[in-house]
């Protein structure tokens, strides 16, 4: 098989993974009585536990590279910071509107990344970023109201947690940067979703709670520990290595798609035309921004965190 096609394959695989993760989360957190912490601490644990002792037989050499000075370790602290804050507020936005809104709304972190660079770099942007930037803040509000200006569809709650993701997903994507360049993504990221289990079970311990663990909520929670997160992570990862990233970037699109479909199937999401219009004009700036231009680093957002 064509190795292009091979690794499209894999990052649109991973992309569904993660909407479908999306429409797990909402099952467990507006069915079964779950709260966002549930669906991170455990899942983290599990999978960094499991991405750190494959580290540990496939690199053994760089394995504690992040703990052998201050400097490294403090920026992996830094990285793990932003996955804590990506994962929340997704989750968050999840329980407070559906999967599908959050697949979107976090689906806008090229732009954040981009406005970051405008401000901070002091990089002028092109047209095209200057027009794509426009046509999410349309999408968006084309979400939030759903056309009418009578009232929102969405709570507020809901659209801040939405936009905290995208933008801490933009600080997952730039703040981590020098340490992954002398370390390694596999190894940083690694260590990070461990740590980040971690730090989210000191503050959940979901031990003592009383969670319905009914057949469906443990079969929802399987599925976004195996395939939500773990199969997801190692299928963008392995497709990164055989495509460009601007490619892979596109197929990520394919996240807030599939958890509208099953949003609509399973679990009795309605979507209007001018939310599908939102949804839509939010997906094309991330197709537009990802064809490489005289800023590469917008492109290079690989979703090692499983959100």
């Amino acid at each position: 098989m064509n190795k292009q096609l091979l690794g499209m394959g894999m990052a649109a695989l991973a992309a569904i993974f993660w909407g479908a993760m999306g429409s797990a989360g909402q099952y467990l957190l507006q069915k079964c009585g779950f709260v966002p912490l549930d669906l991170i601490s455990i899942r983290m644990l599990l999978a960094g536990s499991l991405f750190v002792g494959l580290e540990l037989f496939l690199n053994k050499s760089k394995v504690f590279a992040p703990f052998r000075s201050v400097s490294s370790f403090v920026q992996l602290l830094i990285y793990t910071a932003t996955i804590i804050g990506t994962q929340l507020t997704y989750f968050v936005c999840i329980q407070y509107s559906n999967a599908a809104v959050a697949g979107v709304l976090t689906a806008t972190v090229p732009l954040w990344v981009m406005l970051f660079m405008a401000v901070f770099q002091h990089q002028r942007l092109s047209l095209k970023e200057i027009l794509c930037g426009a046509a999410a803040v349309i999408g968006v509000f084309l979400i939030v109201t759903g056309g009418s200006l009578k009232s929102l569809n969405v709570s507020m709650m809901g659209l801040i947690m939405g936009l905290g993701s995208g933008l801490t997903g933009a600080l997952y994507v730039i703040l981590p940067q020098k340490l992954i360049k002398q370390v390694g993504s596999g190894t940083v990221t690694s260590w990070a979703l461990l740590l980040t289990g971690v730090a989210v079970t000191l503050f959940n311990h979901f031990w003592n709670e009383s969670l319905n663990w009914s057949l469906g909520a443990v079969l929802a929670y399987a599925f976004i520990v195996i395939f939500g997160t773990i199969a997801a992570f190692w299928l963008f990862q392995a497709a990164a290595e055989l495509i460009p990233s601007d490619v892979a970037g596109m197929m990520e699109t394919l996240d807030p798609v599939s958890a509208t479909v099953l949003g609509v199937l399973f679990l009795g999401l309605t979507v209007n035309i001018w939310e599908l219009i939102g949804g839509v004009l939010i997906l094309a700036t991330v197709v537009v921004l990802a064809i490489p231009s005289k800023h590469p680093s917008l492109y290079k957002h690989k979703r090692g965190n499983g959100s």
